[in-house]
């Protein structure tokens, strides 16, 4: 399943891996985490696709991969239950600001991150990657802005960087 990619083994130690993907014209990024929002990215009124359950254990040995939700519905632990994911709710009133908070705790580990609301802003300009994600509720303006890429529904972000060679064709210089 994964072809044209290239996954870096970094520590034998921890038998951590890192996503390396060249670009033409920019420089070469070496992502380690995924950062997720939930609901109108992986989830439709709080269920998730079953589709990314499969996509996201197929990527989860080569990346870390964080859920950030407000948890809308109140589904998501129980939807991820089970799954190579870490689920974060959110706690503050400025679910913006929080998202992109969030990625400060990873310091210099590279970054993608996936979302399609307006409070998915900031995270994706802070990303080392950002993708935004139409879907089935739509994105916000703002979001789709502050990404690198904008796709039509999250397989396609999972297709991007499980067949890296995508990538490389959608955003060289």
């Amino acid at each position: 399943m994964i072809t044209n990619t290239q996954y870096n083994f970094i520590s034998w130690e921890e038998e951590i891996f890192i996503l390396q993907i060249v670009i033409p014209g920019r420089r070469t990024m070496n992502l380690e985490v995924l950062v997720l929002d939930y609901n109108g990215t992986l989830a439709l009124d709080g269920q998730m696709l079953e589709s990314v359950r499969e996509s996201l254990r197929h990527i989860s040995p080569f990346l870390e991969i964080h859920i950030l939700t407000a948890d809308t519905y109140g589904t998501a632990e129980q939807q991820c239950e089970g799954l190579p994911v870490q689920v974060n709710l959110l706690k503050t009133i400025d679910h913006t600001q929080e998202k992109a908070d969030y990625l400060l705790q990873f310091g210099s580990r590279e970054i993608v991150a996936i979302g399609n609301g307006a409070n998915d802003q900031l995270m994706l300009e802070k990303a080392h990657l950002g993708i935004a994600v139409i879907g089935f509720e739509g994105a916000s303006m703002q979001t789709l802005n502050s990404a690198d890429l904008v796709i039509n529904k999250i397989e396609d972000g999972f297709g991007l960087l499980l067949e890296t060679q995508r990538l490389k064709a959608s955003l060289r210089r």
